[in-house]
């Protein structure tokens, strides 16, 4: 129902009061009606309530149908059977990377609910993408930049929802779990793109590259005054000329922000000592298998947003908010340098004077450089628990203090790598050839049979981790390095680094790297080969002597051998295996020899 005040007939004061005050007490029901149909489950719940899935797609959808700024998009579906929503906020309705690249804008990407027991995120962007787009408030923002929200990205985990997960968090009432149906953390997910999940926000992170990622979580750890802390790169896994624009304009321009709207935010950290929390504070860095370390690595930037655990749910969403709101105004206020800077960056690692440096695969704290920071902490109390006996030391929240500290923000460089000028991998390397189309690396395929010399790494002395990290049992491992002639086939892969993905493309293939592939164990069957093998060892007591018969240099090695080591000398087993691996070796010549090749 609608109602035309144009056409209502006007009475002359004192008559038809009852009528007219009814038609008035209509128009607010009204009014107020339709400004509830858009309040979200969060405000209707007391803001204290996340809701499920089904009532944020619900929620999503009606977004998208009550505001032309507004297109709600799927990147996937779950091994559960779940669509993964986008909302992608646009001043002209826009909803392709090139349309709106045309409009001269900068593009956010924020997701929420990676780790689905944190929602604060997902609560937070639901009512900005209302308020701008339906209320109509800070319009302004969209002037230059364009939002893509992702409220659930763990959908599968989302659901599973239980007051059992983060016991120790402050709201809201119930959540989902940290991992994804298959236990995937997908956190940690960002280079080997184990799940489906993943591999669909790559593709969609490759589709649109954009300038900000903003990723929303929750903490385990300390406690202090800071409703949000948050991870920027500080110490180089970006280009210079966007660390540099980070630094200078993101990172200062967001703190004042915040700040001015009662929510401070800090660095998110570690202590340099835990039993002396006044020694000072280590900013966390993040490779690439995060998702900002993976923005970093894009030459993008990449934000993390870690809410306080003991802080009222409600603040948290605020702050969260805020946070996306301030991102906003700054990247559309700065959106031609920050053009200019991604350009720049982008240029700067495709070129030939980046592959003559050295590539650092990581960093670590020096402790070289601090500044003295203020930390918004609380007073310690400790006292004799009635539950222990023990003595209890606690934060005494009513008890507000501000410590002066050092803030350590000198790095350096480690797991230094030179660049190839690229990599052939083997066609039948199936699994990483996916990759490259999920993270949006360029590649060619060899169109003949053809000989290179390349530079090859030969596995040795691999180990493995005792217990599966995030799915995977990783593995550390030694290598030689040489140069060697190698046949490739007709239609071979080979991914040249003059392209801005050049980081993660070494991310991925050098085996330095802690979140490579090797290390993910993709490629075990290298490190160590199959043990199995057509020849019973104790053939080797009539192969053993024909071979020494036949080649003296090896006899004299055999004597060697058992010269200087007396254990070998006195173990049958071990001497035939001896034998056993020298015709291995001869009959796989390759067995070790990690198939990924640098050409040079």
């Amino acid at each position: 129902m609608r109602l035309n005040f144009s056409r209502l007939t006007l009475f002359p004061r004192g008559k038809f009061p009852v009528l007219s005050a009814t038609i008035l007490m209509l128009a607010v029901t009204l009014q107020a009606a339709a400004q509830d149909k858009y309040l979200t489950h969060y405000e209707k719940s007391g803001y204290n309530k996340t809701p499920r899935y089904a009532q944020t797609v619900e929620y999503a959808k009606l977004l998208d149908e009550a505001s032309p700024l507004i297109n709600m998009v799927s990147i996937g579906i779950s091994p559960q059977g779940r669509e993964i929503p986008v909302l992608i906020l646009d001043r002209d309705g826009l909803k392709s990377p090139e349309a709106i690249r045309a409009k001269g804008r900068v593009v956010i990407l924020a997701e929420a609910s990676i780790h689905a027991g944190e929602p604060d995120g997902k609560d937070a962007g639901l009512m900005l993408l209302r308020d701008i787009a339906i209320g109509g408030k800070n319009r302004e923002l969209l002037e230059n930049v364009s939002l893509l929200f992702i409220p659930i990205i763990n959908v599968d985990g989302h659901e599973d929802f239980g007051t059992h997960y983060r016991i120790n968090q402050n709201g809201p009432e119930v959540v989902g779990a940290r991992f994804t149906a298959q236990k995937y953390n997908m956190n940690r997910d960002f280079i080997k793109a184990d799940a489906p999940e993943t591999r669909a926000l790559l593709q969609l992170y490759s589709k649109w590259m954009p300038e900000l990622f903003i990723d929303i979580h929750v903490t385990n750890g300390a406690d202090f005054q800071y409703v949000s802390t948050y991870g920027l790169d500080h110490c180089g896994f970006l280009a210079p000329a966007m660390l540099e624009w980070s630094k200078n304009i993101f990172e200062k321009q967001l703190k004042a922000g915040m700040a001015s709207e009662g929510y401070p935010i800090f660095p998110y950290f570690e202590f340099n000592s835990y039993t002396n929390p006044g020694a000072g504070v280590l900013p966390d860095n993040f490779p690439p298998q995060y998702s900002n370390g993976y923005a970093s690595a894009n030459n993008r930037i990449g934000l993390l947003v870690e809410n306080h655990i003991y802080k009222p749910y409600k603040e948290r969403v605020t702050s969260a908010y805020n946070i996306i709101k301030h991102s906003m105004k700054i990247l559309g206020e700065n959106h031609t340098s920050l053009k200019k800077a991604a350009a720049q960056a982008d240029q700067y690692i495709s070129s030939e004077s980046f592959r003559r440096d050295s590539l650092p695969l990581m960093f670590s704290h020096d402790r070289k450089v601090s500044e003295e920071v203020d930390f918004l902490a609380w007073k310690e109390k400790t006292v004799t628990s009635d539950l222990t006996g023990a003595q209890w030391t606690y934060s005494d929240r009513t008890a507000p203090v501000t410590i002066k500290m050092p803030m350590f923000v000198s790095y350096k460089a480690d797991l230094k790598i030179k660049l190839p000028e690229a990599y052939i991998i083997p066609q039948e390397q199936i699994e990483t050839v996916a990759l490259l189309d999920v993270h949006g690396i360029r590649y060619q395929k060899l169109e003949k049979d053809t000989q290179f010399e390349v530079e090859t790494y030969r596995f040795i002395n691999p180990k493995w981790s005792q217990f599966p990290y995030e799915g995977r049992f990783t593995l550390a491992i030694d290598y030689t390095v040489q140069k060697e002639k190698v046949d490739f086939r007709k239609g071979d892969i080979i991914v040249y680094t003059s392209q801005p993905k050049a980081k993660i493309i070494a991310h991925m293939l050098e085996p330095k790297s802690p979140t490579s592939l090797v290390s993910w164990g993709f490629y075990n069957n290298w490190a160590r080969p199959s043990t199995e093998f057509w020849i019973r060892l104790n053939y080797m007591e009539v192969k053993g002597r024909e071979m020494l018969a036949k080649d003296p240099a090896l006899k004299a090695e055999f004597e060697q051998k058992k010269a200087s080591d007396p254990a070998f000398a006195k173990d049958p087993n071990a001497i035939l295996q001896y034998f056993m691996g020298k015709v291995r070796q001869n009959v796989e010549p390759n067995v070790n020899r990690y198939p990924v090749a640098r050409l040079l």
